[in-house]
């Protein structure tokens, strides 16, 4: 199992946009438990914003990023262009008993 997050930090001046289209994409991928956070003490101006999904494999996480990144990416660069910065990462769970 994997935890796939993506990140999104914007500045203050569009966050607030940024995160009524982060609810909307939360309904529109309803089949996935996505996870909405908000990076609190974070190091970056403006606002950090996290979203987290569970996935099972490889060619799971591969679909799921390349569809919710490059949604992201549309709506940034058509609304927030150089106002936002995306990055992803992808952690495996390691039994611990």
């Amino acid at each position: 199992m994997f935890l796939y997050n993506l990140s999104i930090i914007i500045e203050e001046s569009a966050h607030l946009d940024m995160l009524i289209y982060i609810k909307e994409l939360i309904h529109k991928h309803a089949e996935k438990e996505l996870s909405l956070l908000k990076m609190l003490q974070s190091p970056h101006d403006g606002f950090t914003y996290c979203l987290q999904v569970i996935l099972k494999d490889d060619e799971e996480i591969r679909t799921f990023q390349s569809v919710l990144m490059s949604e992201m990416q549309t709506f940034i660069s058509e609304n927030h262009p150089q106002k936002a910065f995306l990055f992803d990462s992808i952690m495996q769970y390691i039994p611990h008993n």
